[in-house]
């Protein structure tokens, strides 16, 4: 089944940072709400824990305001994907290589896929851009929320790893059922973020550092 998306184009400041930084996309594909009811009925509130730390990211790190800024990098205009490249052959080319470390944070909303990929540098810009409630632009309609690579074997799979939206593991298999749906050849598994979550970003740099140390002797 073919579903239409598109690519967010860059505002002029999108421009500046891209040009300092790199490209960083967000793709959308619009999706029957229908099959989303069917599949992923409820919504996920953002920041449900009460907690000192999910406070201040929902009132000031991921605010209104601070999201509003991280998608001034957008512009309002946007690059309709070719009718001629399936949501198949279009992630098969994103996912080209077999690499665990390559991944893709989504949200599935009421009627659409919104998915960008997870920076390797820390750069402020495009984390915050990249972040699941800033995908969703702190939409109130989300459904699920996680991660999709290809790992080293070369199969497609994806996690709930969001800290924002916390879907559940029970969640997982419905999600699965939405991506098998429209690209069953890709046969898409699903695994919980507590077994295939990366490391942070700073222990991933704390190891790359400690490898390129010379080993005592």
């Amino acid at each position: 089944m073919e579903i239409k998306g598109y690519k967010s184009l860059p505002s002029r400041f999108g421009q500046f940072t891209q040009s300092i930084f790199d490209e960083y996309s967000i793709y959308t594909f619009n999706i029957s709400s229908d099959i989303i009811e069917r599949y992923l009925p409820n919504k996920l509130d953002a920041f449900v824990s009460r907690t000192l730390i999910n406070l201040a990211k929902n009132y000031f790190f991921y605010s209104k305001p601070i999201i509003f800024a991280s998608r001034s990098q957008l512009s309002s205009n946007v690059e309709q994907l070719s009718d001629l490249i399936s949501l198949k052959d279009f992630l098969e080319d994103l996912l080209s290589k077999n690499d665990s470390t390559l991944r893709y944070n989504f949200v599935i909303t009421d009627n659409c896929l919104i998915f960008s990929r997870i920076p390797r540098m820390h750069h402020i810009t495009y984390h915050l851009l990249c972040k699941h409630i800033t995908l969703s632009n702190r939409s109130t309609n989300v459904r699920f929320a996680g991660e999709f690579w290809r790992d080293d074997d070369g199969q497609f799979r994806l996690n709930n790893n969001s800290g924002t939206y916390r879907p559940s593991d029970r969640l997982i298999r419905q999600a699965v059922k939405i991506f098998n749906h429209f690209i069953p050849e890709l046969k898409f598994q699903g695994i919980t973020f507590r077994i295939s979550a990366q490391p942070s970003t700073k222990r991933r740099i704390i190891i790359k550092i400690n490898r390129k140390r010379p080993k005592k002797t």
